[in-house]
């Protein structure tokens, strides 16, 4: 930690796609093993969300897992504002997948200038107190970058 903020070497790199290509990254952050799951942050970045609100980016994206997972029961879904001010909404379910143990998934979607990102991640009930927190400030330390144009 460097004066309160998470901070780690990030690699960069450029490549030219042709006009057919998309580029449809996920990044993902691989966390700490604990209480018998690997944790991990994805996030989705979704670059053609510009027509979307925020309750109708998130709604279609909730309404898909609700639709297609079973036996969820869903915890929280609702719209809340992150200590850095962003508005984003915020949707925790419970399910049970095959192996029998019991995952919190929690999901947070918010868009920034017409952009559109999902955070996702996975919890046991231990972790949702733990390492969920390290989860949150690291959401609210989310920041796009703007690229500087090509010359």
């Amino acid at each position: 930690m460097i004066g309160g903020a998470m901070s780690k070497k990030r690699i960069l790199f450029k490549i030219n796609l042709p006009d057919e290509w998309q580029d449809q990254t996920v990044h993902t952050f691989m966390g700490p093993d604990d209480s018998g799951l690997q944790h991990m942050v994805t996030i989705i970045v979704d670059k053609d969300a510009g027509s979307y609100g925020l309750e109708e980016f998130a709604r279609e994206r909730i309404d898909n897992v609700v639709d297609t997972m079973q036996s969820i029961e869903v915890l929280k879904d609702e719209q809340k504002e992150l200590a850095n001010g962003i508005l984003v909404h915020e949707f925790v379910y419970r399910w049970i997948p095959t192996d029998n143990k019991v995952i919190f998934k929690k999901q947070v979607f918010m868009i920034i200038d017409g952009i559109g990102y999902t955070f996702s991640s996975d919890f046991t009930k231990k972790t949702l107190k733990t390492i969920a927190m390290q989860v949150e400030q690291m959401i609210n330390s989310f920041r796009p970058l703007d690229l500087p144009d090509e010359e």
